[in-house]
């Protein structure tokens, strides 16, 4: 349960955080123990924190594997990995497993080797996702990996990435079938400015009604981010990446413990390790949204002092960035954005419905779940392997997403 603390002790706990994270073993628990005297509040807010700082798992992994995994996509080459990735991924270039004639290395992460290939049989470009060469007598990933295919293929929506079919190679080897899109991360389309309004409620429509979906489906995303939303040339937005989604009825198992999420967009449940349900994915649109409409990140600051600002401080107010937002746009975010799950609002169909009543959006602008827009596929210099690593039901390593 999240504990709300008088004004401003937010900075408080920062502080002894940042102390306490100086020194270990009996100087750390002593220094707490000091500082923390007669106020059991700030002793559990800071424990806490430390808690979730020691532990490593899927953060620490992500953070070294996608980084450049995602800007060799971005370029449209391989990924800058090592050698040895580089050497096993040549092998299947240019080989035929049909239909699928593989064309080029998109990239690689922990988990799996991404490839652009062309389907012979429905005459289009496919992306196929291999299971990595060293997990291939892996039980467990390949159970994983198997998860993941049928419970992509689950979410079938049209802002969601999904996966058309699984096969097998004459040598064994398990792959998924993926679309491949032309277009850009949302993360992209941030780095050139603020969006105007229109541009970002349309949006964040469109990511409304695909969490929608997985949420109707009692599955929960978990690591929304602008990295993870791919904007096609036609302007629908596919959600990527349900490599850390969580099953609502099942719990998912870490070796050692850790925090599962990007730090920056974990709401304050998240950190503390508590129970993960929808409102999770609301924060995280709402961090989206601010991110959209500011160009900023609502809460700015590095390892155990962002976990702190997240639990306890508020964002800059949006006004301070820009005046022509909507007031009702402005408390949504901010409601979006609460501490306790119960202050949120209480479904992505309640967010898509209070962003549509806005009434900037142009006529037809949002329309493509109704419409059946074609969102084309095709090869260029901007083709980019928009790669669901999809549910896994049980997670005990942390692992790298091939994706946009």
């Amino acid at each position: 349960m999240i504990e709300k603390l008088p004004t401003g002790e937010w900075q408080r706990v920062e502080a002894v955080l940042g102390g306490a994270l100086e020194r270990t073993g009996s100087a750390r628990r002593a220094f707490v123990d000091q500082a923390c005297t007669g106020d059991e509040a700030l002793r559990r807010e800071v424990t806490s924190l430390l808690a979730a700082h020691d532990r490593t798992g899927a953060v620490d992994a992500l953070a070294a594997d996608i980084a450049p995994l995602a800007a060799g996509l971005r370029i449209g080459g391989t990924s800058p990995g090592d050698g040895e990735h580089d050497q096993e991924a040549s092998t299947l270039v240019g080989r035929t497993i049909t239909p699928y004639r593989i064309v080029s290395h998109l990239g690689h992460g922990g988990m799996g080797v991404v490839y652009e290939a062309f389907d012979a049989r429905l005459q289009r470009p496919v992306a196929l996702k291999f299971l990595s060469p060293h997990l291939t007598n892996d039980r467990h990933a390949q159970r994983r990996f198997e998860t993941e295919a049928r419970a992509a293929a689950a979410l079938d929506h049209p802002n969601i990435c999904t996966v058309s079919e699984i096969g097998t190679t004459d040598g064994g080897e398990r792959f998924l079938v993926m679309p491949l899109y032309i277009g850009e991360t949302l993360h992209e389309r941030i780095a050139r400015g603020p969006l105007a309004i229109p541009d970002a409620v349309e949006i964040a429509v469109q990511i409304a009604r695909g969490l929608a979906k997985a949420h109707d489906a009692g599955i929960v995303h978990r690591d929304i981010k602008p990295s993870n939303l791919f904007i096609t040339q036609d302007g629908v937005v596919k959600i990527l990446d349900f490599g850390i989604a969580k099953l609502l009825d099942q719990a998912i198992v870490l070796s050692g413990g850790g925090l599962l999420g990007t730090p920056a967009y974990m709401s304050p449940e998240q950190v503390r390790g508590e129970r993960i349900d929808a409102g999770t994915d609301v924060w995280a649109v709402g961090v989206v949204l601010y991110e959209m409409l500011t160009g900023a990140r609502p809460f700015h600051a590095r390892g155990a002092a962002l976990l702190a600002r997240i639990t306890h401080a508020e964002p800059t107010p949006l006004p301070n960035f820009r005046t022509d937002l909507p007031d009702a746009l402005v408390t949504l975010i901010q409601r979006a954005l609460s501490k306790k799950r119960a202050d949120r609002p209480s479904s992505m169909r309640e967010i898509e419905g209070e962003l549509l009543a806005l009434g900037v959006l142009a006529e037809g602008t949002v329309e493509v779940e109704h419409t059946g827009a074609n969102v084309g596929l095709a090869t260029g210099a901007r083709v980019v392997a928009a790669i669901v690593s999809a549910l896994r039901a049980i997670l005990r390593k942390s692992s790298a997403r091939p994706r946009a």
